[in-house]
């Protein structure tokens, strides 16, 4: 194994998520889906987004205040018959979600009695104030989807009082469907480039979504690589793919991903295939990977290899463990060494393992 994939592994138990987080944002995600299920007319409830997807990083290293779980529930159409493009009287969803809203506060209240309810575009967003004491506090994300007659589900645009389609449950089904090997590189290639994306650039937002990156690696992240070749190509492929066209949905219903500033976009993902590349090339000389990995993910990777990342450092004095300075004059942690946290439990309900 070359210094690439060392680093790259580095990185990524730094961006894990610890268990007792994971367990706890699952925890109330179950809440919410338990509490939406005994809505009138629903059909069933299902796991969404990067906690089911297993692409979830941690929210600290992230500057999040926690990871947020998303999940929905599906309105069964013989119920609400009014709703949707696809009946006649084609009732938009903001009266539903605010009495979806209304449904969960009580419920979702005797468990948490300090969260918090808001309907944003697409979905019902719970804050639970109740910080762990890490500092993360888990959010929940429940969208109020409808079947369509087609394939895929309509969810609510709150904003434009309309239903959009899309077809979350495929989208989970495409990213923790087997081979085994191919969804553990693919998500631990995504986890990177999440990470890589919520560096600093010329815009305050990401260039890109978290959801587009992982279309992205379901095109191009193919059997057989290895996660640096897997990342090369996400960045590379993605780079030309996303040069000519926005990146269509993988499930084939809703609309392609829209891009703030794709020209942007296909800037950062080039830039960080050049760097990726140029490590690979140095493979055996580990100052030069990590002077070169060290451009992409700042924050985790250190410029010698005895020396501690901005992350790790952070996450000591979260922790209240003092720092001491070697006798190279760098900064180290004393005490303890911080764990290497394996990156999910059991697949695949949340396991890139």
């Amino acid at each position: 194994m070359g210094y690439t994939s060392v680093v790259l592994d580095d990185v990524r138990s730094q961006l894990a998520p610890a268990d007792v987080v994971l367990k706890e944002a699952r925890q109330r995600r179950d809440t919410v889906r338990r509490a939406a299920e005994s809505f009138v007319g629903v059909l069933k409830s299902y796991g969404s987004g990067s906690l089911a997807h297993a692409t979830a990083n941690c929210p600290i290293h992230q500057r999040d205040k926690g990871l947020d779980a998303d999940c929905g529930v599906v309105l069964d159409r013989r119920v609400h018959q009014s709703l949707g493009p696809d009946s006649q009287a084609n009732v938009g969803p903001d009266r539903t979600v605010a009495a979806m809203l209304e449904h969960l506060e009580p419920k979702v209240l005797e468990q948490y009695p300090a969260a918090t309810f808001e309907i944003t575009k697409r979905a019902i967003f719970i804050e639970f104030h109740e910080p762990m004491g890490s500092g993360e506090d888990p959010t929940v994300d429940l969208v109020v989807g409808l079947r369509r007659r087609e394939e895929g589900l309509w969810i609510p645009n709150t904003e434009q009082h309309r239903w959009d389609p899309s077809h979350p449950e495929k989208h989970t089904d495409l990213l923790t469907a087997e081979p085994k090997s191919l969804r553990v590189t693919r998500a631990r290639a995504i986890r990177l480039a999440k990470a890589e994306n919520k560096r600093p650039g010329r815009h305050s937002d990401p260039p890109l979504c978290s959801f587009n990156l992982e279309a992205l690696a379901l095109m191009f992240v193919e059997p057989g690589q290895g996660v640096p070749t897997a990342l090369l190509q996400l960045w590379e492929r993605g780079a030309k793919d996303l040069a000519r066209r926005n990146t269509p949905d993988p499930a084939g219903v809703s609309a392609p991903i829209k891009v703030a500033d794709r020209e942007y976009a296909v800037e950062r993902l080039t830039q960080a295939a050049d760097m990726l590349r140029a490590a690979l090339e140095r493979d055996d000389d580990e100052y030069q990977v990590r002077a070169y990995l060290s451009r992409l993910w700042p924050e985790f990777v250190a410029p010698t290899p005895l020396g501690e990342t901005k992350a790790r450092v952070a996450a000591r004095l979260q922790a209240g463990k003092p720092l001491a300075v070697t006798s190279a004059g760098t900064l180290a942690t004393t005490g303890t060494a911080l764990k290497q946290p394996r990156s999910y439990g059991a697949p695949p309900a949340g396991s890139d393992d």
